[in-house]
């Protein structure tokens, strides 16, 4: 498979292009294709995925 500037193998084996899957403050999780990205979403809390306010316990910073 040819991928485009910048488009990089899913690191699932599946060989597709992947992308990056961000949480609710869009900081990046992981890289997905169209063929695990439900599977590896799954695997973090919802609320971290759908709401930008959710508890962490330890600090995120900015982009001050």
């Amino acid at each position: 498979m040819v991928y485009k500037f910048g488009q990089r193998p899913c690191p699932c084996g599946s060989g597709l292009p992947s992308q990056w899957a961000y949480d609710a403050r869009r900081i990046p999780l992981c890289r997905t294709c169209a063929k695990c990205h439900t599977r590896k979403m799954d695997g973090y809390r919802e609320d971290v995925r759908k709401d930008p306010g959710y508890w962490a316990d330890e600090p995120i910073e900015g982009d001050d």
